[in-house]
């Protein structure tokens, strides 16, 4: 029950934040008590567990995370998205495609991200699809990156949580891109790539 409310990534620091408010009040420490909840309410906020809506209707590829489009980018002919996660959406890191993916990191600061050397220096971890890639960069408010491998996820499956940060997404040049700059994301629900259709593509030509 409680799992469908929080996330249980974010149960101990929930649970440890209660117990020092109770400690807190048991002491008469009215002013640490006050911020022993103040610091349960937020982590109820911030590791929030909505309902997982996902567009199961839509053969492209969904958003991973709720987020705001920073930029897009192209590099060998792939498309880049840059998507900012920020304390205020919901956290929720969610499977891009069907099928395995494999899973690397690269263990590091937790710097903002305002700065290159913050990019160089912090917690990186990369999850790598069939037609797509996602590169989750931390930031100063993220925990440790920590998302358990699934040899069968499922489209828009809950696969970790991800606090504040970056996620660039890489999708590969047959798929064109449903998004541009600005654009606010939803979780599981926003379509940012679908695939091109070549046939309708050489119609148009003609």
């Amino acid at each position: 029950m409680f799992d469908s409310i929080i996330a249980k990534e974010g149960q101990k620091s929930i649970f440890l934040a209660f117990i020092a408010m109770l400690v807190f009040i048991l002491a008469e420490c009215s002013f640490l008590a006050f911020i022993s909840f103040a610091l349960v309410l937020i982590f109820i906020f911030i590791y929030r567990n909505n309902a997982l809506k996902t567009n199961s209707n839509s053969n492209g590829i969904l958003s991973p995370i709720s987020g705001v489009v920073s930029a897009i980018d192209v590099k060998d002919r792939n498309k880049l998205i840059y998507i900012d996660v920020s304390l205020c959406n919901t956290h929720i890191l969610r499977a891009l495609e069907d099928g395995a993916f494999k899973l690397s990191y690269k263990r590091g600061l937790n710097l903002f991200l305002s700065t290159f050397k913050a990019k160089v220096l912090n917690e990186k971890a990369t999850i790598e699809f069939e037609n797509s890639t996602m590169e989750l960069i931390s930031s100063m408010c993220n925990t440790t990156i920590d998302i358990k491998e699934n040899n069968n996820s499922l489209k828009g499956e809950r696969i970790g949580v991800f606090l504040q940060g970056q996620i660039i997404v890489t999708i590969k040049p047959e798929f064109e891109l449903s998004v541009k700059i600005g654009d606010k994301l939803e979780s599981g629900v926003s379509i940012i790539a679908n695939k091109i259709d070549i046939e309708k593509k050489q119609e148009e030509n003609i």
